[in-house]
């Protein structure tokens, strides 16, 4: 079984259900993306200060293996390391970057897989929601309509005007 973070958008963007059905997911495993695609990864993840220093370290070395002689070996080794921390940390990076743009911890699901963790999530997530009231029942003798000037405008004109 997996472990997923569950982050909710800011609060003020629609509603408690609004932030539910927006809720990001990601797992608390190793991302072989991150692993394989380093550079490309953080850039289709967005992160983009993550990616310049990937570019500065990557961009370093090679200077240090051109102007001292570096061994294309270790060039290659501090590729690979580089990739494998990003392998294991690829997915916190996300949620941090999530975090400092005012996205909350919501929750934390155990699942197999992520469809199954989304289902979880909503279950427990609807079960807090307030449920909605149900209508009362009709009273036996309908209510007369009021005159059709006082009835009350729904939508967004305040007032009709000749219609």
């Amino acid at each position: 079984m997996a472990f997923y973070t569950v982050m909710t958008p800011p609060p003020g963007s629609g509603g408690l259900r609004s932030e539910i059905e927006q809720a990001r997911l990601t797992p608390e495993s190793f991302s072989w993306g991150a692993f394989l695609f380093t550079g490309l990864w953080l850039l289709g993840k967005r992160l983009w200060l993550a990616t310049l220093v990937f570019v500065l370290v990557l961009g370093g070395l090679i200077y240090l293996r051109s102007r001292f002689g570096l061994h294309p070996g270790a060039l290659t080794l501090s590729y690979w390391t580089i990739a494998l921390f990003l392998g294991f940390e690829g997915n916190n990076l996300v949620a941090r970057k999530l975090a400092r743009k005012g996205w909350r911890l919501a929750d934390v699901v155990e699942a197999r897989d992520l469809p199954e963790a989304e289902r979880r999530y909503f279950e427990r997530a609807l079960a807090a929601y307030p449920p909605v009231p149900r209508a009362a029942a009709p009273a036996a003798a309908p209510q007369p309509l009021p005159p059709s000037g006082s009835l009350p405008i729904i939508g967004l004109f305040p007032e009709a005007k000749g219609r």
